[in-house]
């Protein structure tokens, strides 16, 4: 289970992004195309936009392939009061709450998370969109 990121500096916001965990859901394209744009490297451009919007944005990524650490003393993401499932076409089992992911190997805490269904992925327990390449 890899739990490394890539870190993008921001003047008030610290972004994360876990690319294995990454499905490819948009929200952080279609939110806020000015700090997250595929186009561009660096792809993410935390001071593209008022933190909190940063925040929220990615606040709405389903499979918590973005994270963030706010540098301007302000909160960052708190954990959903109750854990909450929800069953996705394709097999996809989006998770949202206080959250200990673990293996064989490790465990791991998060907020949100994308969790496979289909038994296909090559990143269990999350999913990696390998139910959309089965017939």
């Amino acid at each position: 289970m890899d739990n490394e990121y890539k870190v993008y500096h921001g003047e008030n916001i610290e972004v994360r992004f876990h690319s294995v965990r990454c499905i490819h859901a948009a929200e952080c394209v279609k939110g806020l195309p000015e700090v997250f744009d595929v186009s561009k490297r660096p792809w993410v451009s935390p001071d593209q936009a008022l933190t909190d919007d940063v925040a929220t944005v990615i606040e709405r990524c389903p499979s918590g392939a973005l994270e963030y650490i706010r540098k301007d003393g302000e909160a960052g993401e708190q954990p959903q009061a109750e854990t909450i499932l929800d069953l996705q076409p394709g097999h996809v089992m989006y998770i949202r709450g206080n959250l200990t992911i673990k293996n064989e190997d490790e465990a791991i805490q998060v907020k949100r998370a994308a969790l496979c269904g289909c038994g296909h992925s090559h990143n269990k327990p999350f999913c990696d969109n390998a139910h959309q390449c089965r017939p």
